[in-house]
Formats: C-alpha cells, sequence, structure tokens
C-alpha cells in the first residue's frame, strides 16, 4: 500500500510538473505579444538603468530617468555624460531634455533577431538630435542619442507603459 501511494504521489507530482512548464512557455508568449503590442502602439517609455558615454564611461543610473514615446511626441529627461563641442548659451539645461514633436519615427522589426529598431531625429534651437532605440521582446533596450555639438551616448534599460493621470 506505501509503495502505490509512493508511486501516485510522484506521478501527480511530475503531471504537475509538466503543466508549469507549459503555462511558463504561454505566459512568454503572451508577454512578448503584449511588448510587440506596446511599442507598436507608440506610446511607451523608456526607462534607463545606466549610461555609457563616448569617453568609456559606464554609470548605473538610480533616479527615475526616461525617455517617453507618444505618437510622434518625444520626451526626454536623462543624465550626460561626455564632452560638449559648443555649450549653449546660459549654459544650458545640464543632461538630456527636451519636449520634442518628430516628423517621423520609423518602426522596424528584424525578424532575425527578433527585437524592433525605432530611430527618429529631432531639432530644437540649441541641438539637434539622432534617437535609435533597438529593444527586444522581453522588454530591455539600448538607447543611442546622437547629438549635433556633443558627443554620443549610450543608455541601457527596460521598456515599460505609459502611465496616464486622470485629472
Amino acid at each position: 500500500m506505501k509503495t502505490f501511494t509512493t508511486v501516485v504521489i510522484i506521478t501527480l507530482l511530475l503531471a504537475l510538473t509538466g503543466f508549469s512548464q507549459n503555462d511558463k512557455k504561454e505566459l512568454k508568449a503572451r508577454q512578448r505579444l503584449e511588448m510587440a503590442q506596446l511599442i507598436q502602439s507608440g506610446h511607451f517609455k523608456f526607462v534607463a538603468r545606466s549610461a555609457n558615454s563616448n569617453l568609456g564611461n559606464f554609470n548605473n543610473l538610480s533616479s527615475n530617468y526616461d525617455l517617453t514615446f507618444d505618437s510622434l511626441r518625444v520626451k526626454a529627461y536623462l543624465p550626460y555624460y561626455g564632452r560638449a563641442y559648443s555649450a549653449p548659451y546660459g549654459g544650458g539645461s545640464g543632461g538630456v531634455k527636451f519636449d520634442l514633436t518628430a516628423k517621423k519615427i520609423d518602426q522596424v522589426y528584424n525578424e532575425r533577431k527578433k527585437m524592433f529598431v525605432i530611430s527618429t531625429e529631432l531639432e530644437d534651437s540649441d541641438e539637434s538630435y539622432a534617437i535609435f532605440l533597438n529593444t527586444g521582446l522581453d522588454g530591455y533596450a539600448d538607447l543611442k542619442i546622437i547629438f549635433r555639438n556633443r558627443q554620443w551616448i549610450n543608455y541601457t534599460g527596460t521598456i515599460e507603459k505609459v502611465e496616464t493621470s486622470v485629472k
């Protein structure tokens, strides 16, 4: 009798383990589909976790630095570590801070690498920005910003939903 109950318990445990593996695969596939839909919607934000400048400086970021895409509107609040070739009048705002409207945002899905490549160009009175965002379906992303008057900088981070506040 003891062997029979032991066999039954082991069989049940093995069956439950098999179901949990299928559930994990389904959950992962669902998360990837949700991430693809979020990126294709054009309403998401990139939250920076680290910055890497052209000078070789690698900095982990602790605050909430982000770049938000809202249709054609792009809003950035990011730190900058690097060399400026010319400073704007008054010293500028420091970091990478802007709220601009893009003429066009290109979004291409690379099937082989299973990642999105998002690029746009923005310009204001002081600076021009070329933005390249590479993001996988797992939610991790790399952001590269090329400036007219400064050295480029690279950020790594994650893609998240934009919280909309109801007033």
